[in-house]
């Protein structure tokens, strides 16, 4: 009987924490949430999430605290939320440097297919190529004859190795045939000096980082990495337009977590993403900077991410990079 007793009560025992987190997860979130950011303060990632950060409070119920982590191309932020525990409470916006990093740094201490669970797409985030507004060019073609004629004088800026400023500026030197040398830096905040002095003649970058500076004078735009023109901007054409196809990239913007999200707490995260996005403040906000609104479900952010993540490493590979 007291064998009998003693077994029923570890079975019991076994039971209850089988059921904890499962418990756990229902009565989520009971305290703050994290969102980490894998770039300086004042670029498109960083202000799609502070935007979306007090609706998606409202809807949790708990506050939002985005945290900036800069550094390594985002691998800094990256890995924090990859070891992170799988609870919800620490989460990242990423963007497509985690489809991109695993592919040029071998280093990378983390496996973006495993250690990552998707809770939605949030944004497509076309770029602009921008030059300093005293370098003597006002199209693309005017560039690469410039460049041609001054072989060695030119430099861009980028976010950092691995980010899609670094493949485009590839890319770009590759199709036209202009050399140009690579300058990483570990954000926009830091690019943007050198760009408006002069130390680095031109960038790769998103719309909402180089707008107050275009308005300024300060740079001059060329051309934009879309498909089709961007109503912002009715008179900068598209590289194809321009004379140089295949350039038509755009980063994203997307929600994750650590690997092992409880299916409660992705779905919670998920609508709270939503109803954020459908702040139509928000949403006017966001889509101000050139970025294209592209709230999708948990599974079809999974299913576009692994999707980023082979075509990016087919682009790396044709365009000759090795990882470093």
């Amino acid at each position: 009987m007291m064998f009998k007793r003693r077994f029923l009560t570890t079975c019991a025992a076994l039971a209850l924490g089988a059921l904890a987190p499962q418990a756990q997860a229902q009565e989520f979130p009971t305290k703050p949430v994290r969102i980490l950011v894998p770039f300086p303060a004042g670029g498109a990632v960083d202000i799609i999430a502070r935007l979306m950060s007090t609706d998606m409070a409202t809807s949790l119920g708990t506050s939002v605290v985005v945290e900036n982590r800069p550094g390594a191309s985002g691998n800094i932020a990256f890995d924090a939320v990859a070891k992170a525990p799988g609870d919800g409470y620490t989460l990242i916006m990423a963007s497509a440097s985690l489809a991109i990093n695993k592919s040029l740094i071998k280093s990378t201490p983390f496996d973006p297919r495993k250690d990552f669970t998707p809770i939605g797409l949030v944004a497509m985030v076309p770029s602009v190529l921008v030059v300093n507004k005293d370098l003597p060019v006002n199209t693309v073609q005017e560039l690469i004859a410039h460049g041609k004629a001054h072989p060695g004088t030119l430099n861009y800026g980028s976010n950092g190795n691995g980010t899609t400023q670094h493949l485009a500026a590839t890319m770009f030197s590759l199709r036209s045939g202009v050399p140009i040398t690579h300058v990483p830096y570990k954000g926009v905040d830091q690019l943007l000096p050198d760009l408006v002095s002069g130390r680095i003649q031109l960038s790769f970058n998103n719309v909402a980082s180089m707008q107050s500076q275009l308005k300024a004078g300060n740079i001059r735009a060329l051309a934009v990495g879309r498909e089709q023109r961007w109503s912002g901007m009715p008179q900068l054409p598209t590289y194809q337009e321009a004379g140089i196809g295949g350039l038509e990239y755009a980063s994203w913007v997307g929600l994750l977590g650590p690997a092992g999200l409880p299916a409660p707490v992705v779905d919670k995260l998920s609508k709270a993403m939503t109803v954020a996005l459908a702040n139509a403040q928000t949403r006017e906000r966001i889509e101000a900077g050139g970025n294209e609104l592209k709230a999708s479900s948990p599974s079809a952010f999974g299913q576009f991410f692994h999707q980023e993540i082979d075509s990016w490493a087919k682009a790396i590979a044709a365009a000759g990079l090795k990882a470093e």
